[in-house]
């Protein structure tokens, strides 16, 4: 990214606080690194590609606050961090963020590809829900903050961009973790389906229980998959994890 004001939201988005430890992923040439390194805070540089890594090091030479670590950020050690601010390559975005999810963090300002960010905040019933929108939201509470054109980087990409912000969420709906994942999966790759049409086939082969004694309330079987809000899917993992050889694979 080379657009200088954009640079300086994404950072503001932040609200960074003096002593915050700031974790950067995909830190490439360094020029977010160069807006956060404004600021009275610690800055973790990830950068994968050798080269870059070796250009960070140059570029920040003498910046104690700016820590380069050169690796796979799914591989590497992380030291502990307050918040990412970041634009990391896009093939990663999914995987990253499920990964960061996993984490202790006050708050994620990230740019995403645009059509990838809108499944982040779809609404029920669009073409947009599905398993990342679940999956994410049951998490972490996500918000679009500004559409970014291509002609804010260099080289111009194919795709439009968007500045994103992610915050644990406060109140999250008890549930077995493991369980509410392997029944989204299993629902959402049937997401046109009724739920009582999804669930029929697992039930006929491993319990001889109804339905309808499963799942509360009823009317929920006749909802298709992608209609589904995340309450009532938190609620129906509740209800089946009793069943949970269902969700087996």
């Amino acid at each position: 990214m080379v657009d200088h004001g954009v640079l300086q939201r994404i950072v503001e988005y932040a609200t960074l606080q003096r002593g915050e430890r700031i974790l950067e992923v995909g830190a490439g040439t360094g020029n977010l690194t160069a807006v956060l390194q404004r600021y009275p805070c610690k800055i973790i540089a990830i950068e994968k590609d050798h080269r870059l890594a070796n250009l960070l090091r140059e570029r920040f030479r003498g910046k104690t606050q700016v820590e380069v670590i050169e690796g796979d950020i799914f591989k590497v050690s992380l030291p502990i961090f307050d918040k990412v601010v970041s634009s990391p390559p896009y093939y990663i975005s999914s995987k990253l963020i499920f990964f960061l999810l996993e984490k202790k963090f006050d708050l994620i300002t990230m740019t995403l590809q645009k059509e990838f960010a809108s499944r982040l905040v779809a609404e029920p019933g669009s073409a947009s829900y599905g398993r990342l929108t679940v999956t994410v939201k049951h998490r972490a509470d996500v918000e679009l903050l500004e559409f970014i054109p291509k002609t804010a980087f260099r080289p111009i990409p194919k795709v439009d961009s968007c500045v994103v912000r992610i915050a644990p969420r406060v109140e999250v709906t008890s549930v077995d973790q493991d369980f509410l994942d392997r029944m989204i999966r299993r629902l959402f790759s049937q997401r046109r389906r009724t739920l009582r049409g999804v669930l029929n086939h697992l039930v006929r082969s491993k319990t001889e229980q109804p339905l309808e004694n499963m799942v509360k309330p009823t009317a929920l079987l006749d909802k298709r998959i992608f209609q589904l809000t995340l309450v009532e899917l938190e609620d129906l993992s509740n209800c089946l994890y009793p069943h949970k050889e269902l969700f087996e694979f």
